[in-house]
């Protein structure tokens, strides 16, 4: 039975959302592992992964995920996705004030639930595209190219905002405190915010 749950665990490590280290983190808990493994056995069984998706890192533009295979899963979440208009003006009026990095898995279930809502809020506002960087990692959260090395991802998706002075003010990860377009606007308007993952 111990064999059976390590070899479990081990094998959707590979396909969870988080790092490898935090996964290992939460082998050390029983009864921990027990719920994560059953969450994450389910989440993973929804998500097909493409050899494509699984080996592919770097930059990414919104074309790229409203065409080819990526298509599938962006375009419903996006058309699906109908932000609360009052919150939305809110932020369009603050956003251009910060420049957007986004690190995401195209294998992952987080990302493509929230990053289709984010392209969504982005073209809302009809944001400046060139201030955003959407980059894809592997299972690992790496990529080929190291863009992810002085960022700390462990979890995707992480949205980074930074502002004119090209510093980090506060990320957004995995999963939204209240709604993605309310956790945003907290962002970007420099009330309390914390995610999820923070200390």
């Amino acid at each position: 039975m111990k064999t059976t749950s390590l070899f479990l665990i081990v094998a959707l490590a590979f396909f969870s959302c988080k790092s490898n280290e935090e996964v290992q983190k939460e082998t050390t808990h029983t009864t921990s592992v027990t719920t994560s493994v059953k969450t994450e056995a389910k989440n993973s069984s929804e998500v097909k992964i493409s050899p494509q998706e699984e080996e592919y890192t770097g930059i990414i533009t919104e074309e790229d995920l409203t065409s080819g295979i990526l298509k599938v899963w962006f375009m419903p979440g996006y058309e699906a996705y109908d932000p609360d208009q009052e919150t939305v003006d809110k932020i369009d009026k603050n956003i251009d004030d910060y420049s957007i990095k986004v690190f995401m898995g195209t294998w992952c279930s987080d990302s493509r639930r929230e990053i289709p809502k984010f392209f969504k809020l982005l073209d809302r506002i009809d944001y400046n595209q060139n201030n955003l960087e959407v980059i894809t990692t592997d299972l690992y959260k790496t990529t080929k190219q190291g863009y992810e090395k002085e960022y700390n991802i462990d979890f995707v998706p992480t949205i980074i905002f930074i502002d004119k002075n090209g510093e980090e003010v506060n990320r957004f990860v995995e999963f939204p405190q209240e709604s993605l377009e309310e956790d945003i606007l907290k962002i970007v308007t420099n009330q309390p915010y914390t995610n999820s993952y923070a200390d």
